[in-house]
């Protein structure tokens, strides 16, 4: 929020409680300052400022002197309010994305000051202590956009066709995407690509790409396979193409900007997907999958090896078009294990999937979930048979999932392997499909009796089962025994203050 902005901002509260302390209505208070009604509410809105003559126009009315009016100083009850106006989190989040203008949000935190500042200091140190930066805050609210539109875009299905059809021109045949984007690139962007910079020792090594401007250079990781590196250049191809700015310079993108920036890293990303995956051709080859009566991991690979794309652009780009090409309900989850410990870096929820909260409380993965399950056979495997050169191939998995607690089953099916830039981390994805009437009838191996089935949980410390349902544990149910606990508590609590009433 600018300067600017929050002055009007603080100047509009102020005005609305002096106001409100009055017992004047908008309309009372603009009859006595000679204002138009609806001059007054922009102000109070903190769409405008009024000049020297209003002001003392507004004092006069209120029975206030000038400078108490015009004062920047707040009283101590509207200081949170302030430090929110200050915060990074107000700055950087899209409230207006989200039908709640910050004019509107701040009045309504205005309204009770000394609540506002225990939520505001409530939050403050949940994020702290769950290590909540901005970032996370950016990357909720994507995660919300996506959700609440289904994560499929028409819009830029029919940018990437267009850009497709541009890039095809420059080279035959035979020409790999990879080089044809890059010929794009230099004939469009007058960009040189450099793939030596980024190969040095260097804290850089973990990127895929960098954008240098002003040079004209586009640092490319070398260690890119060709998927990888077509699915970059395309990525800067559609940055250039929709005039996407702000932007994050590297990839994989930061998010220390604003949401705008995330919001166009994303759509690049998506236009990327969707050259390397063509909508049409991918949707066809989807429907004769879907059409298999059995399950056979050799059709997933089979995909990746046809469109040359690595597991991670594949499963996502589904995630995209089961929703918005066949109705399917999705999730999709990123995991990596590092030393031992499993981490959410990626999720996206349309199925309502109950995500499981994991480590941000210091809890412990279900170890039945399908992509938990995969990372800790790769580990097995990977200790068991050690080996040099190539990386080992990739775990495959499928399974239907359902929660102790819920009625719901989910068709999970996913990959683990090693990280191929960076620490070797064992990654793992998965895709889950709910399964719904519009599911059965779209994919036929939903029926496959050969899948397995799983009982599962969120954490273990969530978990409900018994050690003789579940030897997958690692961790004691501590959540699940403090809620008996406290259940236990408040019967016999009853039992004691209201004798006479069941419990």
């Amino acid at each position: 929020m600018t300067t600017t902005t929050h002055l009007r901002t603080m100047f509009g509260v102020k005005l609305s409680r002096l106001r409100d302390a009055r017992r004047l209505s908008q309309t009372a208070l603009a009859q006595r300052a000679r204002l138009s009604v609806s001059y007054l509410a922009e102000i109070e809105a903190g769409k405008k400022y009024p000049r020297t003559e209003k002001m003392l126009a507004l004092a006069e009315a209120l029975g206030v002197g000038y400078d108490e009016l015009v004062s920047s100083q707040v009283d101590a009850e509207f200081a949170p309010l302030k430090g929110f106006l200050d915060s990074p989190v107000l700055q950087s989040f899209p409230f207006e994305r989200f039908g709640l203008p910050r004019e509107q949000l701040v009045h309504l935190l205005a309204r009770s000051p000394h609540e506002v500042a225990a939520l505001l200091r409530t939050v403050n140190d949940v994020a702290r202590q769950y290590n909540i930066g901005v970032e996370h805050f950016l990357h909720a609210a994507l995660r919300s956009y996506q959700e609440l539109t289904g994560n499929y875009y028409p819009d830029l299905e029919a940018a990437a066709a267009a850009l497709s059809a541009e890039i095809a021109g420059h080279g035959g045949p035979s020409t790999s995407l990879a080089t044809r984007l890059e010929r794009w690139i230099e004939a469009n962007l007058h960009l040189t690509v450099d793939e030596k910079t980024l190969s040095r020792p260097s804290p850089l090594g973990g990127l895929r790409s960098v954008r240098v401007d002003p040079g004209g250079r586009l640092l490319l990781n070398p260690k890119l396979g060709p998927s990888q590196r077509a699915f970059t250049l395309a990525r800067e191809a559609a940055f250039h193409r929709l005039a996407l700015t702000p932007r994050s310079p590297v990839s994989p993108p930061d998010a220390n900007g604003s949401f705008d920036q995330v919001l166009n890293d994303f759509k690049a990303s998506y236009v990327a997907g969707a050259i390397v995956l063509p909508r049409a051709a991918l949707v066809a080859d989807l429907k004769r999958w879907f059409k298999q009566a059995r399950w056979h991991p050799g059709d997933l690979l089979a995909l990746m090896d046809k469109y040359q794309v690595t597991a991670e652009t594949l499963l996502y780009r589904l995630s995209e078009l089961a929703p918005g090409e066949f109705g399917l309900k999705v999730h999709f989850l990123k995991f990596r294990s590092v030393e031992g410990t499993f981490r959410l870096e990626k999720q996206l929820n349309l199925s309502n999937l109950p995500v499981p909260p994991g480590h941000g409380g210091g809890e412990h993965y279900c170890r039945r979930w399908l992509t938990t399950r995969l990372l800790t056979d790769l580990a097995v495997r990977h200790h068991r048979h050690p080996r040099k050169g190539p990386p080992p191939a990739p775990e495959i998995g499928v399974q239907i999932s359902r929660f102790p607690d819920d009625v719901s089953e989910y068709f999970c099916l996913g990959l683990a392997f090693l990280a191929p830039i960076g620490p070797p981390d064992p990654v793992s994805l998965t895709i889950g499909f709910r399964i719904d009437d519009q599911f059965r009838r779209t994919v036929r191996f939903a029926a496959d009796r050969t899948v397995p089935r799983a009982l599962i949980s969120s954490t273990c410390e969530r978990c409900p089962l018994d050690a003789e349902a579940c030897h997958d544990r690692v961790a004691p149910p501590t959540m699940v025994e403090l809620a008996r606990t406290r259940e236990e508590q408040r019967r016999a609590l009853a039992a004691i203050l209201r004798p006479d009433q069941p419990t």
